[in-house]
């Protein structure tokens, strides 16, 4: 609960970044999560909550990346885009559900 989850993350994508190497055409699985128990506004039609957005490299079987993100201060999709610049991730497949098959998304 008292964990700076930016601090972790930074530190977590950054050891991601300089311990597992991908190779040519490596299958990454992008994905947003929402954290049960971070829900606001129970009552409203709109709520506000936390999610995480995480890169998994299928083949090495490990998490490259992640990301934290408050659904109505940010986007998922640019969330993904930023990580995926962040972790500077090259000649990887990548494997994303619908909500990133949008014309203007150029990864």
């Amino acid at each position: 609960m008292g964990v700076d989850f930016e601090k972790l993350a930074q530190l977590f994508n950054h050891w991601a970044k300089n311990y597992v190497d991908l190779d040519e055409s490596d299958w990454c699985s992008i994905d947003g999560k929402s954290i049960k128990g971070t829900v606001q506004n129970h009552s409203k039609a709109c709520q506000n909550f936390v999610s995480i957005v995480s890169v998994f490299a299928g083949k090495r079987g490990l998490v490259v990346g992640m990301e934290k993100f408050a659904n109505k201060q940010e986007s998922e999709i640019a969330v993904v885009s930023n990580l995926i610049a962040a972790l500077d991730i090259k000649d990887a497949v990548f494997s994303l559900d619908a909500l990133h098959c949008q014309k203007k998304l150029a990864i």
